[in-house]
């Protein structure tokens, strides 16, 4: 064939001198493999790699590679979702938790705070019947002491009757 010169169509692919390691497919087998063909499976039968392969020199190491590059992206991810899951459980367990830590610390506050009104109204009560007391008692009066900041209406009332 001359340069420039129109190729026959009928030819076969590996008749045709430029198609060099694809002789014996014929060219209506490649265009309709072309056509419905994965490309990426079709890359991969057509490379260099794949000719190889058939002389016994190399096998697909690159689709194997892919293959365990595939496989370990996988792994990873079932790990992931296994690890993310568990981090979820343990974030719900500890909310949990708080949450009922947080509602006994509430009671036990509430009762405290109850029976810190019980015990004033029991030392305004013990405080009451102490004044009454006061003026029968016979102990003297200056040796009473009451808390400081707390007025002694005993102690009031002797200091304004000896005025």
């Amino acid at each position: 064939m001359m340069p420039g010169q129109i190729p026959d169509p009928s030819l076969a692919a590996g008749s045709l001198p430029s198609l060099g390691p694809l002789a014996g497919i014929s060219a209506t087998t490649l265009t309709d493999q072309l056509k419905l063909a994965d490309f990426r499976q079709l890359g991969t039968m057509l490379s260099p790699l794949h000719f190889l392969g058939r002389l016994g020199k190399r096998p697909l190491a690159i689709k194997t590679e892919m293959d365990e590059d595939e496989e370990r992206r996988k792994r990873r991810r079932e790990k992931n979702k296994v690890a993310a899951a568990r981090c979820r459980n343990k974030k719900k367990e500890r909310t949990d938790f708080l949450q009922r830590e947080s509602e006994r610390l509430e009671m036990v506050n509430s009762e405290l705070k109850a029976q810190i009104e019980e015990l004033r109204v029991e030392r305004q009560q013990l405080m009451v019947m102490l004044n009454l007391h006061r003026p029968t008692c016979i102990v003297r009066t200056d040796s009473v002491k009451t808390p400081e900041g707390e007025a002694n209406p005993l102690l009031e009332q002797l200091s304004a009757d000896s005025k």
